[in-house]
């Protein structure tokens, strides 16, 4: 049975609507995006350094410092190229992607045990307790996040909106939360913080193949 005229019609109409790049520019973007899941000491020196601020701006109370933090974090580029694995059906690529997001992990964790050990007793300021009260619109903002991420990559004309997507994504903060929570008995709000990170962490990661599918 041949397909409705109409629904290829509007196929057509949706797919032209989207730009999309030629075998050329696809390799470029394959081999750009594909650094972000190498790592690496420079993914580590600014992991380390983004989740000191992240914890020194949450414990203070910092909107501004807690911006910063997001704005440094290197966590997007493993997660929009774990976005574009999925998309490639590229295994190899996919693993190097989580397994750089698992260092980052670690590292933002370890980071925030401590500065959450040498602080024991704090009073969990309002940065800290809007990380451990989750909603599903959380889940919204970290999907079109990812969106969003893949989309300026993929355009290096709006590449320029990239900053945004970090404090939009909100990676950093909840994981730093997850930290200062347990070496304080703040169990729940680890809790809950833990659940943001890792909902945002899948969501972005779909977002950002949904659009690289597109």
């Amino acid at each position: 049975m041949s397909e409705f005229p109409g629904k290829s019609l509007l196929k057509k109409r949706i797919y032209d609507f989207f730009p999309t790049l030629d075998r050329a520019e696809r390799k470029e973007l394959v081999g750009r995006i594909a650094l972000g899941a190498d790592g690496g000491v420079d993914f580590i020196v600014m992991m380390l350094l983004a989740a000191t601020l992240a914890s020194l701006g949450l414990l203070q109370g910092s909107t501004a410092v807690v911006i910063g933090a997001m704005l440094v974090a290197p966590f997007m580029g493993p997660l929009v190229a774990a976005g574009l694995a999925l998309t490639q059906g590229n295994l190899s690529m996919f693993r190097s992607a989580l397994s750089v997001c698992g260092q980052g992990i670690l590292l933002g964790l370890g980071a925030s045990l401590f500065f959450g050990a040498i602080n024991p007793g704090f009073e969990a300021s309002m940065e800290i307790e809007a990380r451990g009260n989750p909603d599903v619109l959380d889940l919204f903002i970290a999907l079109a996040s990812g969106m969003v991420a893949a989309y300026a990559m993929g355009r290096p004309n709006v590449s320029g909106t990239l900053a945004g997507v970090a404090i939009a994504a909100a990676l950093l903060p909840p994981l730093a939360v997850v930290g200062i929570g347990l070496t304080n008995d703040e169990l729940i709000i680890a809790a809950y913080a833990a659940i943001l990170f890792a909902t945002n962490l899948v969501a972005i990661i779909l977002g950002a193949a949904i659009i690289f599918r597109l």
